[in-house]
């Protein structure tokens, strides 16, 4: 626990709003499972690849969302996707876009054990999109994501090859309407998420989806301590819809206030993280002049300070275990740095001293 600025934004905060995935959800086995199985399947059935993930898969998508532009995980695996295309030989093309609905996926689904991913391709197209990345230090979102692989491509001549598979994937997009979103929404979710979100069947793949591997971070006795602190209450803002978050946390839904909660997801664009609108609003239900806002990743940061810019005083906690991370943070501003959200109300008491 370190407290770094501005004690008084968060010794003087009325209300607090907490991020989901990483903060008060352990997301490691759905969401960023779904990344994996979903690339590892699109890969397979559009190009034959098939592709063995390593720690160099987990080191780049972690560093996209370092950037602050992708709190919505399609956009990451958009992303990959993408770079993947590129750097796969021009002996390999795209095949038919159409498949018939899968019914095990399990040897999509493996455990991250070796340093590099194969084939050979995949790894170097992992190296290249990291170095990018981590050597510019900038903000970067799928749009800007997408010209620096325009560049890339053209200098491999297989932009063609890149503009018909985003053609295939058709994406951003909505669910049902797009390739990606629509199988993505299928792995996490499963079957029954999906006849429950959506009233329809699974179009490619039958599953019971990763949403069921989430755990609850956040302890029953700290939203209790959260409450007492806060007189304006605790809520919501998160890049997840209402629907899956509602199923996970179900056993502690009682302690949020979920009028003020808001699940950008289900939501239109301005809505999306880095943009403070989600997070103006749920302060203005919550009749909160002055918040704090804890989450994990650089978007929530960057949110926290438009925030600041639209005139509602935000402090914002991140939680971080990673030292790389934790130095950005710091240099980016944030107010204070906990291990772990069950820190949160012993760190609001030492404000108060």
């Amino acid at each position: 626990m370190r407290i770094i600025r501005d004690v008084d934004t968060i010794r003087d905060a009325e209300a607090v709003v907490l991020d989901c995935d990483g903060t008060i959800i352990d997301a490691s086995e759905s969401y960023d499972l779904a990344v994996r199985v979903v690339t590892a399947i699109i890969i397979d059935k559009l190009f034959g690849v098939k592709v063995k993930f390593g720690k160099d898969f987990e080191k780049t998508l972690t560093r996209l969302r370092m950037t602050g532009g992708f709190n919505n995980d399609s956009d990451a695996t958009s992303s990959l996707i993408q770079a993947f295309s590129i750097f796969i030989p021009d002996t390999i093309d795209i095949k038919s876009d159409k498949w018939e609905r899968l019914e095990h996926i399990d040897k999509y689904i493996h455990q991250v054990e070796e340093d590099s991913s194969y084939p050979e391709f995949i790894h170097e197209a992992l190296e290249w999109l990291e170095h990018e990345i981590r050597t510019r230090r900038e903000y970067f979102d799928l749009r800007k994501i997408e010209r620096l692989l325009d560049i890339k491509a053209s200098s491999l001549g297989r932009i063609t090859r890149l503009l018909e598979l985003r053609r295939i994937l058709n994406y951003p997009g909505a669910f049902g309407d797009s390739l990606l979103a629509t199988l993505f929404d299928e792995v996490f979710l499963g079957t029954e998420g999906i006849k429950t979100k959506y009233s329809m069947e699974p179009r490619y793949v039958v599953y019971e989806g990763t949403l069921k591997n989430e755990k609850i971070l956040i302890h029953e006795d700290s939203l209790k301590k959260l409450i007492d602190l806060f007189p304006k209450g605790v809520a919501l803002v998160t890049g997840r819809g209402r629907w899956e978050t509602e199923k996970t946390l179900q056993p502690i839904l009682k302690y949020f206030n979920m009028d003020a909660s808001i699940f950008t997801a289900d939501k239109g664009i301005e809505y999306e993280k880095p943009n403070p609108k989600s997070l103006v609003e749920s302060a203005r239900i919550l009749g909160a002049g002055k918040i704090v806002y804890v989450g994990n990743s650089m978007e929530d940061l960057l949110m926290s300070q438009a925030a600041n810019r639209e005139g509602l005083s935000t402090g914002f906690v991140a939680i971080s275990t990673s030292k790389e991370l934790s130095r950005e943070f710091e240099e980016m501003g944030a107010n204070a740095i906990i291990n772990n959200i069950n820190e949160l109300p012993e760190l609001i008491l030492i404000t108060k001293q």
